[in-house]
């Protein structure tokens, strides 16, 4: 994106990374099986992607890329997903995620994009309560000067992450998927001396409880 795109928004020397996985049958959203079937969790999970993307995007608060996560090495696969993906963004705008833990694919992500942004920020795709209102709160934090910024999930995880540095302690040692990742990254955060801003947090859709909430979310959020 070159610096004219940049000024067509209001943070445009921030940039926004939406992580999502590859729309494969039977690797997504599998907590949500038992509920509504491999078809079923699958249909949620292109929907959740569709809608959060869409409502970063139009914000125009400051560009937004599609970062993703390969199922696995299967031309036919890739094909479809990409297929997916461009109906969403424009091909430019989509990245395939590097690394083998979350941890080292996020701060590869971040290393990327902060060599022609002066800051980054990570969003989960099933995280379909950061709206443009949350995700400003962030840019504005990161604008004035903050260099890590957290938006924490009420399961334990983060739903956003800002970022100005990217330092090795956030991103090693913590135990992805699990509720302690906020804990364990407060406590490696404070061992290395860094200091921090958190947002409120927020939720997003792992379990079959949590999708009631998506009939709260404005805009509303389309069926699945």
């Amino acid at each position: 994106m070159n610096q004219k795109d940049k000024t067509n928004y209001r943070y445009g020397r921030g940039v926004v990374a939406l992580y999502a996985k590859e729309p494969v049958r039977g690797k997504v959203k599998t907590r949500m099986e038992a509920q509504l079937g491999q078809d079923g969790a699958l249909s949620l999970h292109k929907a959740l992607i569709r809608y959060v993307f869409s409502n970063l995007a139009e914000s125009q608060l400051c560009p937004v890329q599609l970062w993703v996560a390969q199922a696995h090495a299967a031309s036919e696969s890739n094909n479809r997903s990409e297929d997916f993906f461009l109906s969403i963004c424009n091909k430019r705008d989509i990245t395939y995620q590097k690394g083998e833990s979350l941890g080292e694919r996020m701060a590869h992500t971040a290393r990327e994009l902060l060599k022609d942004s002066e800051y980054v920020v990570l969003v989960g795709a099933d995280c379909a309560s950061v709206d443009a209102a949350y995700l400003e709160q962030a840019l504005e934090a990161l604008e004035s000067g903050e260099h890590i910024v957290f938006g924490p999930a009420e399961d334990g995880g983060y739903v956003l992450l800002g970022l100005r540095i990217v330092p090795d302690c956030l991103f090693t040692q913590v135990p992805w998927g699990e509720a302690e990742v906020m804990a364990k990254t407060r406590q490696n955060l404070k061992v290395a001396g860094l200091s921090w801003l958190e947002l409120a947090p927020r939720w997003d859709v792992d379990r079959p409880q949590d999708l009631p909430r998506l009939a709260s979310l404005e805009p509303h959020f389309p069926e699945y």
